[in-house]
């Protein structure tokens, strides 16, 4: 029985990695602003030997995460050699570990469930987003349901390694997102009094786990001790000038609601009907679950980790954007395989409603994967942070550079590149130029940053720009569309620079601009 239910898991684990090898194919993964910034922290970290005491910043300025996310990133760094795609490798690792121990929750209350839960961790727009680009945040998504499972298992058993475990993990999440993981510590203590496990709180072990929580913050704690307390500063100011708002749960309750019902129609697969009905349909199966004695453990587990952060963000008055709610998503895939478990004690009407939201969600599940390979598959994307855009634009500076040159239309290969991104810093460049070129051409351009004579704003930038000497005289201008209306302003910094337009070309999206110095006579 154990036996054919494990197979049953690792089918559906074995078809959401294969589709999402199809969906990343070929570059078509994110590489934009946030995620191409880290892997040029890690990049420094790792070339430059500078490690980290904290990692990407979070969304109170002053205040940063802990840097395991950058310590995690290394591995994939490491291994490839830099590749970009070896990240998201890594989260498909992570999505498959997450999604086993979903599985195995939710086949305790029978393997039928296996098969629509599954297609929602499988398809769900929510959760494969969260595979397309590598961002700190997503391993709290992925890895919630292994955190439920050592949880479960913790107070059910009472190992000490169980409890560590659990403690470990949410000192990890505490260090990708701070966001969600300062409640960590809030949904393991109201799950141990929920489940009146009350003795495990006198027990040594529960206070090593809690130790090995403390020592995963350390590195934070000790960045800002280094660095005059600029986090509590940054947190104390926060809070004053939060409280100087006035403090209302009831008028931040409707934007609260809203951000998760709106995530959660996303995690349904942006099918709002089936996201209502599960909502409706889950108020007489609360209230019959809160009217029992004796209450199923994983079903009250999963229903902490969604209320404790939707209570918390009442009462916290931080923004709550649908990256902070990935575990509570993950949470509710938990409780909607208990949901249809439970409306099968509703008699013949629950039974048919049961079969009803099962076949659905299959239906809907098996459509978005359809979806993809009959009308997405091998279509090329007009989005500018593809990677496979990025590269092709890469490419297309590179081969120009070289065509002059070998038409001695120019003095050397080596040319100037500045780039346009609405977000003003070219992250995505700054390191695709660094790994991609050097690997591909063997040279660096001698200058490639957003717009010429700008303070750094690259760690050791100095350090990866390439050879001045060689210089071919020409200059590329890489442009993302103007979605925010100042590209206008970032090409007025070059009037005052003596060069020519010699060509225009679009690659996909983007808009590849060629210059050259003008000779003076």
């Amino acid at each position: 029985m154990k036996s054919k239910t494990t197979l049953m898991i690792l089918v559906m684990i074995l078809a959401g990695i294969l589709f999402r090898l199809f969906l990343t194919w070929n570059g078509n993964f994110l590489f934009n602003m946030d995620n191409a910034r880290d892997m040029v922290d890690v990049r420094e970290m790792i070339v430059l030997g500078k490690f980290r005491l904290t990692g990407p910043n979070s969304a109170i300025e002053g205040l940063f995460n802990g840097p395991f996310w950058y310590y995690l990133l290394a591995v994939p760094f490491i291994i490839s050699g830099g590749n970009p795609y070896a990240s998201i490798i890594m989260e498909f690792i992570l999505w498959a570990v997450g999604g086993f121990f979903l599985l195995k929750l939710v086949s305790n209350w029978g393997r039928v469930l296996i098969l629509p839960i599954g297609l929602l961790w499988i398809a769900s727009n929510y959760i494969v987003l969260t595979n397309l680009y590598a961002f700190n945040p997503n391993p709290v998504t992925l890895l919630t349901p292994l955190f439920i499972y050592l949880l479960v298992s913790y107070l059910q058993k009472g190992k000490a390694i169980l409890g560590i475990l659990v403690w470990l993990l949410a000192g990890l999440f505490f260090n990708f997102e701070m966001n969600i993981g300062v409640f960590m510590p809030l949904i393991i203590l109201a799950s141990i009094i929920l489940t009146k496990k009350f003795s495990l709180l006198k027990n040594n072990n529960f206070w090593i786990g809690v130790g090995v929580f403390i020592l995963t913050l350390m590195p934070q704690v000790i960045f800002d001790f280094k660095h005059q307390f600029i986090m509590s500063k940054a947190i104390v100011k926060f809070l004053a000038e939060s409280n100087g708002s006035g403090f209302n749960p009831w008028k931040r309750l409707p934007v609260i609601w809203l951000s998760f019902y709106n995530t959660f129609q996303a995690t349904m697969m942006n099918q709002k009907l089936l996201a209502s009905a599960i909502l409706v349909l889950s108020i007489p199966i609360l209230k019959k679950f809160l009217s029992q004695g004796k209450k199923d453990i994983t079903a009250l587990v999963s229903l902490t980790f969604i209320l404790v952060p939707f209570i918390g963000y009442l009462i916290v008055p931080v923004s709550v954007n649908p990256w902070h709610l990935g575990g509570p998503m993950a949470a509710s895939l938990i409780f909607i395989g208990f949901l249809l478990k439970e409306l099968i004690s509703f008699g013949i009407t629950g039974k048919l409603i049961s079969a009803i939201l099962t076949v659905s969600i299959i239906l809907f599940g098996v459509g978005n994967i359809t979806n993809f390979f009959l009308n997405d598959m091998g279509k090329p994307s007009m989005d500018p942070s593809i990677f496979r855009n990025e590269i092709a634009a890469i490419d297309y500076v590179y081969k120009q550079s070289l065509r002059a040159y070998a038409l001695k239309k120019a003095g050397g290969k080596n040319f100037k590149v500045y780039t346009y991104l609405p977000s003003v810093y070219d992250y995505p460049y700054q390191y695709l130029f660094w790994w991609y070129g050097k690997k591909t051409y063997g040279y660096i351009p001698g200058e490639y940053v957003y717009s010429p004579n700008k303070p750094k704003y690259i760690p050791g930038q100095e350090s990866f720009q390439g050879r001045k000497e060689n210089f071919s005289g020409l200059i590329f201008l890489i442009k993302e569309p103007d979605r925010n209306y100042t590209r206008a302003g970032w090409e007025g910094d070059f009037i005052k620079y003596n060069w020519e337009t010699i060509g225009k070309q679009m690659v996909g999206p983007l808009e590849v601009e060629i210059r050259k110095e003008k000779t003076t006579k």
